[in-house]
């Protein structure tokens, strides 16, 4: 969030097939600790990167907003932190469903 645009740009160069490998790598091992086949991981790895840069890039832009002063009130009101938290646990809970 530190880096203006920063999510967006990440997004790019990964659907460039220009950046974040070492990420997909390490998410892609994290799932494979849980006995899962190298297609699974693959995929599972690349729910996982893009539920992360698709939160951060809202989270900018939130912040744009709101620095402008077109955030809604209402917006104010939600919790991005544990919206970002019940995210990765949904997608945790899928995979350990599927194992």
């Amino acid at each position: 969030l530190a880096h203006r645009d920063g999510a967006e740009v990440v997004a790019s160069t990964t659907a460039m097939g220009l950046g974040a490998t070492a990420a997909r790598r390490s998410l892609s091992a994290a799932v494979a600790a849980g006995g899962f086949g190298e297609a699974d991981c693959a995929r599972a790895a690349s729910a996982l990167l893009h539920f992360v840069l698709g939160h951060v890039a809202h989270e900018q832009q939130r912040i744009q907003l709101d620095r402008i002063g077109l955030l809604p009130g209402h917006a104010h009101d939600e919790d991005p932190a544990r919206d970002f938290a019940f995210g990765i646990d949904l997608l945790v809970r899928g995979l350990a469903a599927l194992a």
